[in-house]
């Protein structure tokens, strides 16, 4: 039984593998080829050292044209033989369309016109119009850096009216194929290549490219891209990207090439090389199972034979519901449950609601049509459309949108080839409408749902009124950069970015200007350009005016519709949503999601009653605070008056028991002195004597009652100031040494009258006890000031005496008594021969408040 041909081929690699005494990888890194299976229609191993490169297909088209410094026999993955390099050029400026890169192409040499076509026959589609394309590509530096237009993988792109697809990694870092224009359908798909998981690009690393189309023309992602990288060891490819062919290739031929376009014309070279190596490339006419891969084990494989028994039209089914996707506010998801009879609930302000619906299952029917309503804000249904768009609002002063015109982009504009930087402008006329109060534009430019993708580019805006088109109302339309170098991050003065990715929204930079540019690969997310700009002049009566402007695009719209109401201010709304999905098609009921946004609190129902109930509260609560206040006020005064009173009564009995006292004892010692005058002279003198020291008490007693009462007094650092003085005038000319410890700078923090009055008159007695019954010795006073309590002690180093002995001797039952009587403590401590200490403890008075 003879070999077949994979096996032979299998084994002389691994034989020149052998030869070339290259070292044999571990048996897991090495990789079958793909093989001819039912649904192969065209395989290239390219294990070929020079041209021409056979076709294992059911009907070969060997590869002729290795072209402008194309390099084949480069190492490929182990167990896949060689690859072919495209990393040389044969003259040109990289990124300009004269670049002459290396390509291989089916004819083996370029022309300008189809005579370098692929044959008519040739077949890159199944018999449902459903084709797999993939490759394996090892790039050599990332996207951005390529300095080229784009890189090409494969495509079948010519020179005049035969121009059908394009598979290939743009500049921007999106895996896109393209329906060209002569290929009898419009769409494609365009997905952000992985720069971060187990995929990411990355140097010097082989990944598998590949894109499918399922043959249902018209429905929503029908096409799907795939990127994966090899040494994962993956079970299954890579699904990066969804996109959408209007209708099935028509089977017209351009020119066929790997690696790059091969478009000849004048002013156009082959300028999208691919700066890396490719090998292993494979057209099916099916689309394949993401594990109908050669890097996928085989007993793991669908193979497309059992994918063939469900590749079928899909049946129609026998209704269609229409779903609410999602809802964003502020483009931030809304949190539904998507239970019945739900609301949405918002705080208060301006909020831009964004509504994403659509059919499910996807109508087959093209003829489809859904209308949508903010009820409370649109007074009639409006008509949505898939795709990109730009929209035009007119603002009052409250900055409110008071009329709305959404113009839609979707599917490929007039002029359009593959990218923005060959594609031809259309102009575009739009009527606007805007009311007698409106005294702003805004305008949006939004890549739409996020399941759409695509580009959309627009310049040369102008709003003008009919008929006088060369004055125009908005400002900057030809949108000018400040600055001589402008770059894609840059934003037109007036112009911001906004959406779930802001990096959707670029600045385009052609020969002729700047212009705003969409390029929107993610089917999760979405960007916008806006810009608002003031209306010249006062507000007039309602009018229509003209909104212009260029725009290019190839948009592929996704399975949803979306509509968007900006600053929809706080009320009760309802937005509905109704479609139809072709003539004989039933479908359920119409969308309805009530939305209710809280008004500013002083609209709300309960702030008049809480006004005025706060009214009534604050009323009383004055009326209560001054009659708090006049009450404090008197009993403030009924204080004072007490306290008055108290010092009166202190005062008075200070004068009758010490005052009194020593007036009596002056008056009866004159008596005396009287009487003895004539009989005893030497006992009146003593008399005289006596009569004199009393005086002298007398007048140092006044000075203390004076002292107490006197409000300038009525400080700690004076009473620190008074007992020094005190003790001073107490012991200068007696035996006893006074020693004092009172801090020279006290603070001047007041006292009342009573309190230092009771603290002078008890160290006054003690001192005094210790000059009537201590003897010679010596005395300390010390006073200490700590957290607003007052400590003095009396020390002396005297005879001392038996406190049991004398319980109440020595006044110093009077001592105690003042000390406890404004709130302090006293303590005494003596022994015979051993001295006297007597410790006052008081808290200082509180300050009035």
């Amino acid at each position: 039984m003879p070999f077949p041909a994979a096996m032979i081929r299998r084994i002389l690699r691994f034989a020149a593998l052998v030869a070339s005494g290259c070292p044999l990888a571990p048996a897991a890194e090495f990789h079958t080829p793909n093989d001819v299976d039912s649904a192969t229609l065209h395989l290239w191993h390219l294990d070929e050292e020079t041209i021409p490169f056979s076709d294992a297909g059911p009907s070969p088209t060997p590869l002729r044209g290795l072209l402008n410094g194309a390099l084949a026999g480069q190492p490929s993955l182990p167990g896949l033989g060689t690859a072919v390099s495209f990393r040389s050029n044969a003259g040109g400026v990289p990124g300009e369309s004269n670049l002459v890169g290396a390509i291989l192409a089916e004819a083996p040499h370029l022309v300008s016109g189809n005579q370098d076509n692929v044959r008519a026959d040739f077949r890159y589609f199944g018999k449902d119009g459903a084709f797999t394309y993939e490759l394996l590509i090892k790039p050599e530096i990332l996207p951005g850096e390529a300095g080229v237009i784009a890189s090409g993988l494969l495509s079948m792109d010519g020179d005049g009216d035969d121009r059908i697809f394009n598979f290939r990694i743009e500049k921007q870092g999106f895996l896109t194929f393209m329906a060209l224009p002569h290929c009898g359908a419009t769409g494609g798909g365009l997905a952000t290549i992985p720069t971060t998981g187990p995929h990411a690009i990355a140097t010097g690393q082989w990944y598998h490219v590949a894109v499918t189309y399922d043959g249902n023309a018209g429905i929503t992602n029908n096409l799907k891209l795939y990127w994966t990288r090899i040494d994962t060891h993956p079970a299954e490819a890579n699904l990066i990207g969804r996109g959408t062919l209007s209708n099935d290739l028509n089977g017209k031929t351009g020119d066929l090439a790997i690696g790059n376009e091969a478009r000849g014309f004048n002013g156009n070279a082959e300028g999208e090389p691919f700066p890396g190596l490719i090998d292993e490339v494979r057209i099916s006419g099916v689309a394949r199972h993401p594990t109908d891969f050669f890097f996928v084990a085989p007993g793991k494989r669908i193979a497309p034979g059992a994918k063939d028994a469900t590749a079928a039209k899909p049946a129609i089914p026998e209704r269609l519901d229409l779903k609410l996707a999602s809802v964003l506010v502020d483009a931030s998801s809304a949190n539904l449950s998507g239970k019945p009879g739900e609301v949405l609930r918002l705080g208060s302000g301006l909020h831009r609601l964004d509504f994403d619906f659509g059919f499910s299952p996807e109508p087959l029917d093209a003829d489809v049509k859904l209308r949508c309503q903010l009820e409370g804000i649109d007074e009639r249904w409006q008509e949505t459309e898939r795709g990109m768009s730009l929209t035009c609002q007119a603002l009052d002063a409250g900055n409110q949108v008071i009329s709305q015109a959404v113009f839609s982009a979707v599917g490929r504009s007039d002029g359009w080839e593959t990218t923005f930087d060959d594609s031809k402008m259309t102009r575009r006329v739009e009527p606007i409408y805007l009311p007698a109060e409106a005294v702003a534009l805004r305008l949006s430019v939004s890549s739409g749902s996020p399941d759409t993708t695509g580009l959309l580019m627009v310049d040369n805006i102008a709003v003008s009124v009919p008929g006088e088109e060369e004055a125009s109302l908005w400002q900057n339309g030809n949108l000018t950069i400040d600055g001589l170098t402008p770059s894609p991050g840059d934003a037109p003065p007036g112009w911001r970015r906004d959406g779930s990715d802001p990096a959707i929204a670029y600045l385009s930079i052609r020969s002729d200007g700047p212009a705003l540019a969409l390029v929107d690969g993610d089917q999760m997310k979405h960007g916008e350009w806006t810009s608002v700009q003031k209306l010249n002049g006062p507000p007039a009566a309602s009018r229509t005016l003209v909104l212009s402007w260029d725009e290019a695009f190839n948009v592929i719209g996704g399975r949803l519709n979306r509509a968007t109401y900006i600053n929809v201010p706080p009320g009760a709304y309802t937005f509905r949503a109704i479609g139809l999905a072709g003539a004989n098609q039933r479908t359920g009921e119409m969308i309805a999601l009530p939305i209710h946004i809280d008004p500013p609190f002083w609209q709300r129902v309960w702030f008049g009653p809480a006004v005025a109930a706060g009214s009534v509260a604050l009323v009383a609560a004055a009326a209560f605070r001054h009659l708090r206040r006049r009450s404090k006020q008197r009993l403030e005064r009924l204080r004072f008056q007490n306290a008055l009173e108290q010092d009166r009564s202190r005062i008075a009995r200070d004068m009758h028991d010490d005052l009194g006292t020593r007036v009596t004892v002056l008056n009866l010692t004159a008596a005396l002195a009287r009487r003895d005058w004539e009989k005893d002279p030497a006992k009146a003198q003593r008399h005289l004597d006596k009569m004199t020291g009393a005086a002298r008490e007398l007048v140092s007693a006044m000075d203390d009652l004076v002292w107490a009462v006197d409000p300038a007094h009525d400080t700690l650092d004076q009473l620190g100031s008074h007992l020094t003085r005190l003790a001073d005038e107490m012991f200068r000319d007696s035996p006893v040494r006074c020693r004092l410890d009172i801090p020279a700078e006290l603070p001047a923090r007041p006292l009342s009258a009573e309190y230092r009055h009771h603290i002078a008159l008890a160290v006054k007695e003690s001192l005094h006890n210790v000059l009537q019954h201590a003897g010679p010795c010596e005395v300390f006073l010390s006073l200490g000031l700590e957290d607003e309590t007052l400590a003095l002690m009396i020390r002396d180093t005297g005879r001392g005496f038996d406190p049991r002995s004398h319980p109440d001797g020595h006044g110093l039952g009077n001592t105690a008594g003042r000390i406890r009587e404004i709130g302090g403590s006293y303590a005494l401590d003596s022994s015979p021969g051993h001295g006297t200490s007597i410790v006052l403890i008081c808290r200082l008075p509180e300050l009035p408040k």
